[in-house]
């Protein structure tokens, strides 16, 4: 999952840009994903679940500090996941 280190970060900064300075960008964005076809809405939730639960999430009744605390968790979480770099464990050498 190499690929998808460059990325994500990206989203998540381009998702904290519009909500800091045009956030009804993200209203339109969550209306337009609710108008699509089913099936493209369907594969967009599945590509794009951090960002899409994320819009759901702020656009909730939920407080606002609870609000803006679930989606840094979800932020942090798939950063995280995605930026994880491969251990590799060396074999003990045996002595001869």
């Amino acid at each position: 999952m190499f690929f998808l280190g460059f990325p994500v970060p990206a989203l998540w900064i381009a998702f904290a840009v519009l909500w800091i300075f045009t956030p009804s960008t993200l209203g339109h964005v969550q209306h337009w994903i609710a108008t699509i076809p089913l099936v493209a809405e369907v594969i967009l939730w599945i590509i794009f679940l951090p960002w899409v639960g994320s819009l759901w999430i702020w656009h909730s009744s939920l407080a606002l500090g609870l609000r803006i605390l679930i989606i840094a968790v979800i932020a942090l979480a798939t950063i995280g996941m995605f930026n994880r770099r491969r251990v590799t464990r060396r074999r003990p050498t045996r002595a001869r």
